[in-house]
């Protein structure tokens, strides 16, 4: 249930952003100047890499869906043959498409570099790497397409921020503050679930024959096809309720 043309759209205003090249190119030069034999190409995507790629996708996903039905140009595309999940999921599309290019350029560019630097083992790892980390930041994406069915402008980054801090200060500082209450455990396997998750380990699993977990990445699957359907049921009751108003 996808809108091509709607996901082309969306591709190139969110790809030809300034901003957005910027960082792609940030994620580029993270990427060659970083690689090593021992990272698996996972330069981009993890210390000042993982920060930057996060930025990526607050900035594509932020107001993904408010801009457009505030501007009005939602509803002038709605005017056509075209569902309201065909939209949603052409603007999440489109998004989600500049989001793993930029992300498989940044890939690219760390996996060339240390070729070239004589680092030739540990492949599998390698190319493992780039799905499991895109899936996590496609899972970010849905979610910031969901809230952002109902946020006002970009909100809904300031609501992801909000959220992802707010749980990890109260992991962390909830049984410092109350030790006798046992919460660590708990916290833990909440948090195990609390969004996407980072899947790179399993690159490593993969690469050493160690025990195979590949739950975070089935549930960042799961979390995607949720977040989309969420985003889909948000959107059709904030256009039945502007109808009504």
């Amino acid at each position: 249930m996808i809108s091509w043309p709607v996901a082309r759209a969306t591709a190139r205003e969110r790809g030809l952003s300034p901003l957005a090249l910027v960082i792609i190119a940030v994620l580029l030069l993270l990427g060659m100047v970083r690689s090593s034999g021992d990272a698996w190409g996972a330069e981009a995507f993890s210390g000042f890499g993982a920060a930057w790629f996060f930025l990526l996708t607050l900035l594509l996903g932020a107001g993904l869906l408010s801009d457009e039905v505030e501007s009005g140009h939602a509803q002038l595309v709605l005017l056509r043959p075209l569902t309201r999940a065909q939209y949603v999921g052409g603007r999440f599309l489109g998004a989600a498409f500049v989001l793993c290019a930029g992300g498989t350029a940044a890939w690219a560019a760390s996996f060339v570099a240390a070729l070239l630097r004589g680092a030739t083992s540990e492949i599998l790892g390698r190319i493992l790497i780039l799905p499991l980390a895109l899936l996590p930041a496609v899972g970010w994406l849905a979610t910031l397409a969901a809230v952002g069915a109902v946020a006002r402008g970009w909100t809904n980054a300031g609501i992801v921020i909000a959220a992802r801090l707010g749980w990890f200060f109260l992991r962390l500082g909830l049984p410092f503050a109350a030790p006798k209450l046992g919460l660590g455990p708990l916290l833990q396997q909440i948090d195990r679930y609390f969004g996407p998750q980072e899947a790179l380990q399993i690159a490593r699993q993969a690469q050493y024959r160690e025990r195979f977990e590949p739950s975070p990445a089935l549930w960042d699957l799961l979390w995607i096809f949720a977040a989309w359907l969420v985003a889909v049921r948000l959107f059709n009751l904030r256009e039945l309720a502007r109808r009504r108003a």
